[in-house]
Parts: C-alpha cells; structure tokens; sequence
C-alpha cells in the first residue's frame, strides 16, 4: 500500500505545475503548524481563545503552562516550564514574535569551562492580564509582570515589572507610568 501512495504521489509531483507544487507545499506548512499547535492545546490544556498565532511556537518541559483568555503569543515564541515550575499568562495579554520565556537558566557568573555541575536559577513566571510584550523580548526564571505593563521590544527582563508600567532595554528598566 505505501508503495503505491509513494508512486502515486511521485507522478503527481513530477506532472503538477509551480502553482499546484507550492500550495502543497503551503498546506503541508499550516498543516504542520495546526497539528503542533493542537499537540501544545492538549499537553497544557490551554483555552481555544488563547491564540497560538503563526509558526514555530514551542512550549515545553514538565512544568505547568496556564493561559488566560483572549490573549496570544506569536511565531518562533518559546515557553519553557522547568520541572515543579510554571509560567502564567493572564487575560488579554499581546505577547509578540520571538519572545522567549523561561523557568529554568544557568547562572552567568560561573565558570563554564569546567565540567562540574553548573550554578542554576530556577523560578515560576508570572505575566499580569492586560500586559503587552514586544518583539524579542526574553524573560528569565522568577519574574511576575504586573497587570496592564508593557515591555518594549528586545528588552530582556531580569527583575519584577510593576503594574501599569512601561518598561524597556537590556536589562529592562522602568521608562514610565502608563497615563
């Protein structure tokens, strides 16, 4: 049976035109990206309002993943839930493209050279409901953002962000309250 598939589709593919190849190609792509997208649904048990928006969105780990509704997060975003940890994402959050957070890192201020066991820090994050997060943004273990902040993009996040807060650079600094 998989032979005759394999044949059939390779006449296929060696009569079909550019126009029919590359929308295979493009349903192979969103099919792909649904069926890691539903894989992420069911293993973190999120709500279907929360939007996993484009391609190459990873969450992982043995931690818990919980998001609010009407909140989403955009492509090549990654969540990483550390064993024992977890990551909360409010109500109607805007996290951008390429964002990354974490539970789990090591400490920078160690010798990498050696092959002891490495210096680690471990803790649960915490995005408010209302918060926005910009392109690039990486977000270590141990942060809780508070409600209705905003992290301007390509910032990284090293300590607590208040409430109604505009925060920004490396590392994120507070810029100004919101009005």
């Amino acid at each position: 049976m998989k032979k005759i598939i394999g044949n059939i589709l390779i006449r296929f593919l060696l009569k079909a035109d550019t126009k029919q190849l590359i929308n295979l190609y493009h349903k192979l792509i969103n099919d792909l990206a649904q069926f890691e997208r539903d894989i992420i649904r069911e293993k973190y048990n999120i709500p279907n309002s929360f939007r996993l928006n484009g391609f190459n969105i990873k969450f992982y780990g043995n931690g818990k993943i919980i998001c609010g509704n009407n909140s989403y997060i955009g492509e090549y975003s990654t969540v990483q839930a550390f064993d024992n940890c977890e990551v909360i994402i409010g109500d109607n959050c805007a996290i951008s493209h390429n964002v990354r957070i974490y539970t789990y890192t090591y400490l920078a201020n160690q010798n990498f050279n050696n092959t002891d066991v490495k210096e680690i820090k471990i803790g649960n994050v915490k995005i408010g409901n209302g918060v926005w997060i910009g392109a690039n943004v990486f977000i270590n273990p141990g942060i809780t953002i508070g409600d209705n902040a905003v992290i301007g993009a390509n910032s990284v996040v090293t300590r607590d962000i208040a409430v109604n807060t505009i925060n920004g650079g490396v590392p994120a600094r507070f810029i100004r309250e919101k009005k």
